[in-house]
């Protein structure tokens, strides 16, 4: 037999371990760190086993914070699919969700299941964990890890309308989720929404997390999820914007814990109540797609303290159904172009330079329930 074969056949029966110290005595650490720090956490989760070396590599703080920084330079999709079927037993909603990941090009990189006993909605997200928001509370999941908690209980609303938002506070590494709930138990009272906050961090145990309930009341009901932008949580406020006078956004500033109105762009109005709030490229952005006839207008915050708006950008939608256009959300912005989720139709790119669609191909229209950017990362829940 051929040496060539014999050394295939004895290299092939060789244990994991000696795998690796072959590895290791043939190729330089560095190329070792490089490649594996490009490596999904769930593959790299199961390299620790195979060697010592390859274990304290993996969990080292440097390269955690490579992996991390390669991983929020190449984010993934998210699609979640949402099924609800009621509890003859217990007369509650129960809810089973598919998650899929993919990579923009289309290919599939992992799925796995959440079954959850509660109706739930999907908090806005573009980090490396996700938040659902329930009838009966809240829950967190790290798709990289698989990791599901479901966090401390929260105040009870009496109106059963849940709002929320979620965010990452990157100068206290930590992230924080905020509640609003409405305490009115009278008819006769316009609203009593309290407001309470709940902060972990990365190792933390989410079990032992208390919620934090803040002294300012919330002075309206909103809508829409809360978008955090600098160290403060905005919502559009509920009421048609029709009237100078009127207030048409609410922030609450995470450090004075206190809530203050945010001026829309001046000659602006929202008659129907179709304004909405993103963030991008870490800056406030109003998005309003009913002020013109199959336009969308993208206005951004530049100066916080004076509420100076700009118009960023303004796009045609003609190329989109009309009752589509208003469900259209910019999720994302690098490269000189946008992300947006086209609702239960497709996930598109807008070039800002020869302003243009362009359609992410082997994405099955209307296949998912929820779509979000996510990036891979080590966070832990500390429920394992």
């Amino acid at each position: 037999m051929p040496s060539s074969s014999l050394s295939r056949k004895s290299s092939s029966s060789l244990s994991p371990k000696a795998s690796s110290e072959m590895v290791d005595s043939t190729f330089p650490p560095d190329l070792i760190f490089n490649i594996l720090s490009r490596l999904p956490v769930k593959e790299l989760c199961k390299l620790k086993s195979v060697s010592k070396q390859w274990l304290r590599m993996i969990t080292d703080s440097y390269f955690i914070h490579t992996h991390c920084i390669r991983s929020l330079q190449n984010p993934n999709l998210l699609l979640l699919r949402q099924y609800v079927n009621n509890d003859e037993k217990t007369q509650r909603k129960k809810t089973h969700v598919e998650v899929v990941s993919m990579g923009f090009d289309g290919n599939f990189n992992f799925e796995f299941k959440i079954d959850v006993n509660d109706a739930i909605d999907l908090l806005p997200s573009k980090w490396d964990l996700i938040c659902f928001a329930g009838e009966n509370g809240f829950y967190v999941c790290n798709p990289s890890t698989q990791e599901f908690v479901e966090l401390p209980e929260a105040s009870c609303c009496s109106s059963r309308e849940v709002n929320a938002g979620m965010g990452y506070v990157s100068s206290r590494n930590e992230y924080v989720l905020i509640h609003l709930f409405d305490r009115s138990l009278h008819l006769d009272v316009d609203c009593d929404i309290g407001c309470e906050i709940l902060r972990f961090t990365d190792g933390g145990c989410v079990d032992n997390c208390c919620w934090k309930m803040v002294d300012a009341d919330c002075p309206y009901v909103v809508r829409g999820w809360g978008v955090l932008v600098e160290n403060a949580f905005y919502w559009m406020i509920w009421d048609a914007y029709d009237h100078p006078g009127y207030d048409a956004i609410l922030s609450f500033d995470l450090e004075k814990e206190d809530f203050v109105t945010v001026s829309p762009p001046e000659g602006c109005f929202d008659p129907s109540a179709a304004w909405s709030l993103v963030e991008l490229r870490g800056l406030l952005c109003l998005i309003d797609s009913a002020s013109r006839p199959s336009t969308m207008d993208i206005w951004v915050l530049k100066d916080y303290k004076k509420h100076e708006w700009v118009k960023e950008y303004s796009f045609n939608l003609n190329g989109y159904g009309i009752e589509l256009q208003k469900f259209i959300i910019p999720l994302d912005q690098w490269d000189g172009e946008i992300l947006m989720d086209i609702k239960q139709e497709s996930l598109d790119f807008y070039n800002l330079e020869d302003k243009s669609f362009k359609r992410i191909d082997n994405l099955i229209a209307g296949g998912w329930t929820w779509l979000r950017l996510y990036t891979e990362s080590f966070f832990s829940l500390g429920s394992r």
